[in-house]
């Protein structure tokens, strides 16, 4: 929900509009309806540029990386309060009282009020952006503390400054991150109220600097040095000091820098690839590795872990000594503790009986592969010399050992739970929102399937109108969530704590383990281990969110051995799917990227059905549903032959009819003698006066009457006949390998190819489904087929993540097919993009 984005240096940078770009580009994702950009100059100006559009688009067309300065305070707006313009983009200038510029990231509640606040006392409030009115009020209230007697130092005016913010954090209500800035003061003010921030320390060929980000990401580009900012504090920052103020009571402090342990790799684009969507779709299979690494153990771990665990004590300690180089910096003192970790008495001998067990690092000058969470701070560790190879390996699997000892009995109390739930007559609601509500539904399929047990899944508004004050005791709750934060999900947790305290079960299915859902909201949680996803449409989350309900399901009714057998088999269907079906889906996208709507029929797997539509919604901006196949000849099947949804390539068609007809009114010279071409028609449309209702003369300077308008419109629907327009409405299929599916999948095609579909099938290669598709429907010589046939397997379980790849792939292809043609079109701001679509975010942290 919007980005916020500063950063500051001690001189003017050339390139500090390059390092802006760069950075409000991070900040992409979440969302962008408008951008915006403060660039402080030494002599106290500032230059302010802002557009609505993505911050991929606005930076180029105000040239923002020609701009220079010594700070910057960005903002990348998704719009809440106030319409999409370029005046209500951020950052805000205000000068009623002093000089101020800010932009803020989140939602301020009450508004309208605070705006009516402003205009009784004197303020020229010029946007409807809530962002304003914060700007607005932190400026009234340090002229209000600092009125008749304005500080004379920058010490005293900051002192002012954070009594100003915080008054107005008592004045504003909802939830935000902020920057504020004084021109011709040295640093920048920002607030964390509500609303994610990180701020870090560093530096670069232009000196040293301090950022602050609504996005780690961001921060993490510049910076592996964070400064610790909670939950309810604000930082004043210089290029080099800084220090924490609280926003509510006094008191200041200035808190040692912490290194991040998110390895920034995980967060870069691979060579390979040029969208961030198209590689997290293709590596989703290596974070199913993940879930087999911490879920199961293996022989060999095994014989390592029991040797930890005889030492349990000592290698918690060992990790927490690990811990604690976290916030050493100098790399001599960083080599001193390590060797002082290592000499340890618990560490040496660890290291003594792993070596005669015959676990040690493996031999060779190739870098180690550290995998576990500090792998990070173990890379960063392994460059101080190779003396340090064996210990570090055994630090990473100690590391490794205790998070799969917590997520192996995570894992062991859920399925204890769902065991007792069965057997008690309890029931397991599974509750997401978005592509998380669509995995639940896929979750219930496999539990169904593989467990014979019937769980309830549901999004938030569906579980508080139908469920939540009908609970019992031996019921769970499995709230399913990326990022940990989603407000809904949140809501929930509070308001079934509220009701019924502990007799109901609170579990999470997370991502993020930071974050408030497990940590603060859950009696336990499941990591779906997938790391960062950078394209806001969720791709590898959904898949790690399947792959766990499908081994929870395993784990339910059989044996951990069982379920990672079917777990393992996972990585390699993902594959074998994807390098199968690349080359049809690149056809079917062609074919379908141009047209404004379309349904996707999945018979039994209407989860699946409706995350395919999600994502094609999502990243293709075209209007698609998701249905069981049997359902949609219910009333959906109307929008079949004839029908008034007319894509682009079928005006176009129009348009170069209507052209050719206009031709005989001498169009074509009037606009400069061009050709009868599309390129001509925009200029033509405006030259003949359509949109003042008038229309010129042939030949002649003066306009036409109203008659003479209506009489070129009833030539026009003589020669422009509709009928040349229709086409065949677009139903992509997908066909689990049951028998009684295809039989409902093979009557849905034929039943509806006849009234007017064109026919896309996804699907195992079967004879019956292959007739069906292919067969052309007499008086439909234009109708369009193809079968996408996916590897065909012996478990019909893993056609659920076959059929998810090739959705998730037919999306991308088509998002990007789309943006090249928009974009070759001049078509401004049109918002298809497979990485950061218009009008979403990646996290939902509002109402």
């Amino acid at each position: 929900m919007c980005g916020v984005v500063s950063i500051v240096y001690d001189h003017v940078v050339q390139q500090l509009g390059q390092e802006a770009s760069a950075l409000l580009k991070k900040l992409e994702y979440r969302g962008y309806d408008s951008t915006g950009a403060a660039f402080f100059q030494e002599d106290g100006s500032v230059v302010l540029k802002k557009k609505v559009g993505s911050p991929t688009r606005v930076v180029r067309q105000l040239e923002m990386e020609r701009d220079q300065g010594h700070k910057f305070i960005g903002q990348v707006r998704w719009a809440t309060y106030g319409s999409v313009t370029d005046v209500n983009a951020q950052p805000h200038r205000v000068e009623c009282r002093v000089r101020m510029v800010g932009a803020h990231n989140g939602n301020i509640s009450n508004t309208d009020t605070l705006k009516e606040f402003l205009a009784d006392n004197g303020h020229d409030v010029l946007s409807d952006n809530d962002g304003e009115m914060l700007v607005h009020v932190v400026e009234h209230y340090y002229d209000e503390t600092t009125r008749g007697r304005r500080p004379r130092t920058d010490a005293a005016r900051i002192k002012a400054m954070i009594r100003a913010i915080r008054k107005a954090e008592r004045k504003v209500e909802g939830s935000y991150a902020a920057c504020v800035a004084f021109p011709d003061l040295p640093g920048v003010f920002a607030m964390k109220s509500g609303s994610s921030l990180y701020a870090g320390k560093g530096s670069d060929n232009a000196g040293e600097f301090i950022v602050v980000s609504s996005d780690l990401t961001s921060v993490l580009s510049k910076t592996r040095y964070l400064i610790p900012l909670s939950e309810g504090e604000g930082i004043y920052f210089t290029h080099a000091e800084y220090k924490v103020f609280s926003l509510t009571r006094s008191g200041e402090k200035v808190p040692g820098l912490k290194r991040s342990r998110l390895n920034i790799a995980d967060i870069s684009l691979n060579s390979r690839y040029r969208y961030f969507m198209h590689q997290e779709i293709y590596t989703a299979a290596e974070n199913v590795d993940r879930l087999l690494q911490y879920y199961f153990m293996d022989e060999d771990e095994e014989q390592l872990y029991k040797l930890f665990e005889a030492q349990r004590p000592a290698c918690k300690e060992i990790v927490f000594d690990l811990l604690k180089l976290y916030d050493i910096f100098d790399r001599g003192e960083l080599k001193a503790a390590l060797d002082t970790l290592i000499a340890g008495e618990a560490f040496a001998s660890l290291v003594e009986t792993a070596r005669a067990e015959g676990f040690d690092a493996p031999k060779g000058r190739t870098p180690i592969a550290f995998t576990s969470d500090e792998a990070q701070l173990l890379g960063e560790l392994a460059e101080l010399g190779r003396a340090y190879r064996s210990p570090l390996w055994l630090l990473d699997r100690i590391v490794i050992w205790k998070k799969k000892r917590k997520t192996t009995w995570y894992r062991d109390e859920m399925a204890k739970q769902l065991r007792r739930a069965r057997d008690r007559g309890g029931r397991l609601f599974t509750i997401g929102a978005g592509t998380s509500y669509h995995a639940c539904l896929v979750g219930a399929y496999l539990f169904h399937d593989i467990a014979k047990v019937g769980i309830v899944p549901v999004n938030p508004g569906m579980f508080r109108s139908m469920y939540l004050d009908a609970l019992s005791p031996n019921d769970i709750v499995l709230g399913v969530t990326q990022s940990g934060e989603t407000k809904d999900l949140l809501d929930i947790f509070n308001d079934v704590r509220e009701r019924y305290g502990d007799q109901v079960s609170l579990v999470s299915m997370v991502n993020n383990e930071l974050s408030t859902i497990p940590q603060e909201k859950s009696d336990f949680f499941l990591p779906i281990l997938c790391g960062p996803e950078i394209a806001v449409a969720a791709t590898k989350s959904f898949i790690s969110q399947v792959a766990l309900m499908h081994l929870l399901a395993c784990i339910t009714s059989g044996t951990t051995e069982e379920a990672e057998e079917q777990i393992a088999r996972v990585r390699t269907v993902i594959d074998f799917t994807l390098r199968a079906v690349e080359e049809d889906i690149a056809e079917v996208a062609l074919k379908m990227f141009l047209k404004p709507s379309l349904h996707i029929l999945g018979t039994s797997m209407i989860g699946l059905a409706k995350e395919g539509a999600l994502k094609i919604r999502e990243v293709v901006l075209n209007h698609t549903e998701g249905y069981d196949a049997a359902e949609f000849k219910h009333g959906p099947n109307t929008i079949l032959g004839k029908n008034t949804i007319f894509s682009l390539a079928d005006l176009e068609h129009l348009l170069m009819d209507a052209f050719e007809l206009f031709g005989e009114l001498d169009a074509t010279r009037r606009v400069g003698g061009k050709a009868a071409t599309l390129e001509g028609v925009p200029a033509l449309l405006k030259d003949v006066g359509f949109r003042e209702m008038r229309l010129d003369s042939p030949g002649a300077g003066s306009r036409a009457s109203l008659p003479a308008v209506r009489n070129a419109v009833d030539l026009y629907r003589r020669r422009i006949d509709l009928e040349n327009y229709f086409s065949n409405y677009p139903l992509i299929f997908f066909c689990p390998p049951d028998e009684r599916d295809i039989q409902i999948t093979i009557s849905q095609i034929h039943t509806h190819k006849i009234r007017g579909a064109d026919i896309v099938l996804i699907a195992r290669d079967n004879e019956e489904l292959r007739k069906a598709v292919e067969g052309v429907p007499a008086g439909f010589e234009h109708y369009y087929c193809k079968f996408i046939r996916v590897p065909t397997l012996f478990d019909r379980n893993m056609f659920v993540y076959q059929a998810a790849v090739a959705l998730q792939l037919l999306a991308f292809r088509m998002s990007v097919d789309k943006m090249k043609y928009l974009n070759k079109s001049a078509v401004e701001n049109h918002g298809v993009h497979p990485d950061v679509p218009k009008n979403v975010s990646k996290s939902i942290t509002v109402d």
